[in-house]
């Protein structure tokens, strides 16, 4: 590697270690944490322990144990979407995005199954 490459290497990663540092310095606003804490809550205590479960294990596996109900994933949809709503959420955004491709991806092959049969 020449020394140019090398110090185009670096820069890149410099400024890559710097956008990501941006996004996740962006200061929250204590009304975010409590809209979503409102949210969270609004679900009760028995969907927040389904919601806790596809986090923790996945949709399908939380569904085919059935620790979650097919009926339960419109609510843990509605809570996931509010969390993207907002970008200050940062990572939680992209795994809360991660999660609601998740559902839909389970949704469309139950819906694909059942059409079948």
């Amino acid at each position: 590697m020449t020394t140019s490459e090398l110090k185009t290497l670096i820069l890149s990663e410099i400024k890559t270690a710097n956008e990501t540092e941006e996004e996740y310095s962006i200061p929250l606003d204590i009304s975010d944490i409590i809209s979503i804490c409102r949210e969270y809550n609004k679900l009760g205590w028995q969907m927040q322990q389904q919601v806790e479960n596809i986090l923790e294990v996945g949709v399908e596996e939380s569904i085919k144990s059935g620790n979650v109900k097919r009926e339960s994933l419109p609510y843990v949809k509605s809570f996931l979407t509010a969390i993207c709503r907002n970008p200050y959420f940062g990572d939680a955004v992209s795994q809360a995005q991660d999660c609601l491709k998740l559902i839909q991806e389970y949704e469309y092959k139950e819906t694909f199954v059942f059409t079948l049969n």
